[in-house]
């Protein structure tokens, strides 16, 4: 570590004190930055290691078998989301050679956690103290969305924390000193790679265009801003073209789901802010909160306050945004997840300053709650006996509970297996017949656990909304296809009325058996076998209107 990067008020040499235990590992007495820094390491490799047992154990979920569809074909754009998800898909999987271990199709996101823990240190380190970079990494890892959802599944909020904290250290450093052209720079590179990673990384750029307007002009004398800002834009700039080139999908579906309508949602509303509370950790938002509303009352240095100022501007528009859009749109509670990481030192910071304990019990109150809810919902996932959703009809058994999006699909590929290999043998079923779906999810897990390891294929047929990535995939697999006679699963957790929807493509769409899936003993949905004969349909591509 640079003498640099350390305030003045940092004891590099500060002696290392007695152990005490917090979360069975070791931590000092009379801590110094040293000791601090290893402390560090010891918290983000024992989260490490407790997310790889979830990250091998459980079964992926509807939205990362979904990103796994970006992988085949390497694209500057996909349907949904920029690129940086397929990409580190592709390198933790070894190019795809792991793809079929669900450990290593997670991994990138269980690095990009460890690695963003270490940066939110940083940012704590040059903000304050070194106990304040080690609180804000422990509270980063408390955090649902940090530690979960963007720390152990894969999706595109992985890579997204790790090049927005790494643009939260940059900004920070500039608060120090704005005239270094090199960290201009290197601003303009991360935050380009995190909006290649996911959109929401423009409030970083409305944050900081509002900080300047309202408590910074002198940056607009920076020619860093603009080589930096065009840096960003330059690597964006091929999401642009591939939106361009397919009539801006990408942003049509993402306009419809949050244009605000004229009628008040006022549940939609409730479920935003308590979600956006559940999801960045009560405990953390609390800190924060109270952070925010004491921030004139910390005792820290002109620089430091400046780089806080500019995280408000940044974090508070897009939770506000995002509050307001929920009384008008549904709305997902992680959306607001980077807002509540930017807003995080300052919970940090108030505890360092404040709290006269080494390591201050709200502390462990909060990485308690995350290591209880990953511990039970995960084993609440495999253990829970049968379903929590409906159980009155077997058509749509299992219904409304959400976590057989993580459970069942291994068990539902062998059973799937014996008939469609009993059927090649003695039905009227052919060899190669493939699945239809009409629906990105479930057909995302049918493509990577039933088609993939049967080396069938999966087509989507229905509107481009509904297929999603899919409508890229008909374009390269259609080719070679015979459609006339075809498969249609149907989970009944996520059920539709079959016959009516794909008696315009078949002519034929007939009921053929169903299989039950069993969770500790207990049935949890069934599985719904249709065969389609006749074939008289059409199917989408990209491209096509």
């Amino acid at each position: 570590m640079k003498d640099s990067d350390m305030p003045s008020d940092v004891n590099e040499s500060a002696i290392q004190g007695k152990p005490i235990k917090i979360a069975g590992s070791v931590f000092f007495k009379n801590i110094g930055s040293g000791a601090y820094q290893q402390a560090l390491f010891v918290m983000i490799a024992m989260l490490f290691c407790l997310r790889l047992i979830p990250a091998a154990w459980l079964e992926l979920g509807n939205d990362e078998v979904y990103y796994i569809t970006y992988t085949p074909h390497l694209q500057w754009n996909y349907f949904d989301h920029p690129p940086m998800v397929a990409l580190v898909i592709r390198i933790f999987t070894a190019n795809q050679l792991l793809i079929s271990h669900e450990l290593f199709v997670r991994l990138g996101s269980l690095v990009s956690c460890g690695i963003s823990s270490w940066i939110m240190f940083r940012i704590g380190l040059r903000l304050h103290s070194a106990r304040a970079g080690f609180f804000i990494a422990l509270l980063y890892n408390s955090s649902i969305y940090a530690g979960i959802i963007a720390g152990l599944f894969i999706m595109p909020d992985g890579p997204q924390m790790l090049f927005w904290t790494w643009s939260l250290l940059q900004l920070t450093k500039l608060s120090f000193d704005e005239a270094p052209l090199k960290n201009w720079l290197l601003f303009g590179l991360t935050s380009g790679l995190c909006m290649m990673s996911k959109v929401h990384a423009i409030f970083i750029f409305g944050g900081l265009g509002l900080y300047i307007l309202f408590s910074k002009r002198s940056w607009l004398r920076q020619p860093g801003l603009y080589l930096g800002t065009c840096l960003a834009v330059l690597i964006f700039l091929p999401v642009v073209f591939w939106n361009i080139h397919n009539d801006f999908i990408t942003y049509r579906y993402h306009s419809a789901r949050v244009t605000p309508g004229f009628d008040l949602h006022l549940l939609g509303f409730f479920r935003e802010l308590m979600g956006q509370i559940v999801y960045n950790n009560p405990v953390n938002v609390v800190l924060i909160i109270l952070g925010v509303l004491n921030f004139k009352k910390l005792m820290i240095k002109k620089s430091e306050r400046d780089a806080l100022t500019l995280f408000n501007y940044i974090a508070l528009p897009m939770i506000a945004v995002l509050l307001v859009l929920a009384l008008f749109r549904d709305t997902l509670p992680h959306w607001s997840g980077p807002a509540y990481v930017t807003l995080l030192p300052l919970g940090g910071i108030k505890l360092a300053i404040f709290s006269k304990r080494k390591i201050p019990g709200v502390l462990k109150w909060a990485l308690g709650i995350f290591v209880f809810f990953i511990l039970t919902a995960f084993t609440a996932i495999h253990l829970l006996p049968g379903t929590i959703g409906k159980t009155d009809k077997k058509e749509t058994y299992g219904q409304n509970d959400i976590s057989l999006d993580l459970y069942g699909w291994e068990d539902a590929s062998t059973q799937f297996k014996k008939i469609y290999q009993f059927e090649q043998q003695h039905g009227d079923m052919p060899f190669g017949a493939p699945i239809i779906a009409m629906k990105w999810f479930p057909a995302a897990h049918e493509d990577y656990y039933i088609c993939r390891p049967l080396k069938i294929s999966l087509i989507g047929v229905g509107e481009p909304y509904d297929l999603h990535q899919f409508l890229w995939l008909n374009k390269w697999r259609v080719n070679g296809v015979n459609m006339n006679s075809a498969w249609f699963i149907m989970p009944t957790n996520v059920p539709v009325d079959v016959v009516t929807e794909l008696k315009s493509s078949y002519r034929e769409v007939r009921f053929f058996k169903m299989f039950a899936s069993y969770r500790n003993g207990k049935i949890c949905r069934y599985f719904m076998l249709y065969k389609l004969k006749g074939w008289q349909g059409t199917i989408r591509v990209a491209g096509s209107k």
